[in-house]
């Protein structure tokens, strides 16, 4: 079994408990991303094993947090370099850490921590300071495999993200996508959101596109040409076993679980003509939901897996539509622009974010499902596509040649903070980000 699948069946092995209060007062401090005004600082974890055993890991863990907290756009890092206190002999609660040397560096939070390794289980003790108020604001305890350890700074991210915003952060979470970077063939990969677990869940020697989680992030849906056609494929992503869902005749394409994961919607070749369709979990037809000479492609749910938004060029040009889950009531909501499409529906359900063709390339866009308040995101050069939502709303991925080669980059819901999470050859499309893992 592989170290991502490891992962997942492990999780029940983390242990987390509050070993902290106080966190009411300090919630809402930060208002909004993009200005990274907060000064945090991050120690590396102390090392309580004996000897030198697996001394690397405190920095490790060190490294991972921040770079969370650097893509989450409201945390500016304390330079490493200018820590006075060391981490192996200083304190790790608030009566014995010297709050004034971390003021001194401009620090107004601090994380600070321990861990001990006994043989491949890793416990770690980690808290978040108020250095000001000199308090301890919360703390959490981890036991796991050391396989566990980015999921632990994941979720010590989404903790601190949720003290100083009012709402948990999106780290402890997958983001799937396409990629040919180990040579011609597009593959599936799914990494966590800093890129350090990066791993190929496919192996088809072929094309594999569009792929999409199921709620609970165990399943992932995509379409692979291995056998010739364009079939529709579940994939277990702790098992490893890969079914076919749908093998019809012609395109299946764009599959995308419900919100409660009982139905699938996707895209359906019937004839020389694409409809969307609903399928069962074992792949059965349950309703045909467009019945329209046009081609309907690119289906997604609201949150509340009452209405789908979708791409169609009924009107003449590709532009957003929105139907009722049963197919009723079908409305445009995008008027401007004669190529819109790749519709994603926020989790919180009110934006939904697409691709234009804008001012000679393509640039991603919100607008209310009303169809008002439409807003751009991204100006860079190059093209800029294949918008998908965090869990927690407040970003998206999506895929850029701005640099030259595409890669994956994500941006906060305004566009403000525009960070490049995929490095390496070869390009790299389609994400689709997970909910929280559970």
């Amino acid at each position: 079994m592989n170290t991502w699948n490891r992962v997942g069946l492990a999780l029940a092995g983390v242990l987390f408990f509050w070993v902290g209060a106080g966190d009411a007062q300090v919630r809402g401090t930060i208002f909004g991303p993009g200005s990274r005004s907060y000064p945090i600082a991050v120690s590396p974890l102390r090392n309580l094993s004996e000897g030198a055993v697996g001394r690397e890991l405190g920095a490790r863990f060190a490294d991972i947090l921040e770079r969370d907290l650097v893509i989450s756009g409201y945390f500016k890092i304390v330079d490493r370099a200018t820590h006075i206190e060391q981490p192996q002999t200083s304190g790790t609660d608030a009566e014995t850490i010297n709050f004034d040397s971390w003021a001194v560096l401009g620090a107004l939070a601090l994380v600070k921590g321990t861990f001990q390794l006994e043989g491949d289980m890793l416990a770690v003790e980690v808290k978040l300071f108020d250095v000001a108020q000199r308090r301890q604001l919360t703390g959490r305890r981890y036991r796991g495999s050391v396989d566990l350890l980015r999921r632990m700074a994941h979720r010590f991210a989404d903790e601190i993200m949720l003290q100083f915003t009012g709402e948990r952060g999106p780290f402890d979470s997958r983001i799937a996508f396409v990629s040919n970077r180990d040579g011609r063939f597009k593959e599936v990969y799914v990494m966590s959101l800093d890129g350090g677990d990066l791993q190929q869940v496919t192996k088809a020697q072929s094309i594999t596109v569009s792929p999409s989680w199921s709620p609970d992030t165990r399943y992932l849906l995509y379409t692979s040409y291995k056998r010739g056609n364009p079939d529709l494929f579940l994939l277990d992503v702790v098992s490893g076993r890969e079914l076919v869902l749908s093998r019809r005749g012609g395109l299946n394409l764009g599959g995308r679980f419900s919100p409660d994961g009982s139905t699938i919607a996707m895209t359906l070749e019937e004839g020389a003509n694409s409809e969307i369709v609903l399928l069962d979990r074992t792949g059965d037809l349950v309703k045909q939901l467009t019945e329209h000479w046009a081609i309907d492609v690119s289906p997604s749910w609201s949150p509340d897996g009452r209405q789908i938004a979708f791409c169609s060029n009924r009107s003449g040009t590709p532009q957003i539509y929105i139907m009722n889950a049963d197919g009723t009531w079908v409305r445009r909501i995008t008027y401007e622009g004669d190529y819109n499409t790749a519709p994603a529906w926020s989790p919180k359900g009110d934006r939904i974010a697409f691709v234009r063709r804008y001012e000679g390339g393509f640039n991603i866009f919100t607008i209310r499902p009303d169809g008002t308040d439409a807003k751009q995101l991204t100006q860079a050069a190059g093209n800029n596509e294949d918008p998908s939502w965090s869990p927690d709303g407040r970003y998206i991925v999506f895929s850029s040649n701005r640099t030259g080669r595409k890669k994956l980059y994500v941006m906060d819901a305004s566009g403000v903070t525009q960070v490049q999470l995929t490095q390496g050859g070869g390009d790299d499309t389609s994400p689709a980000w997970s909910r929280w893992l559970e």
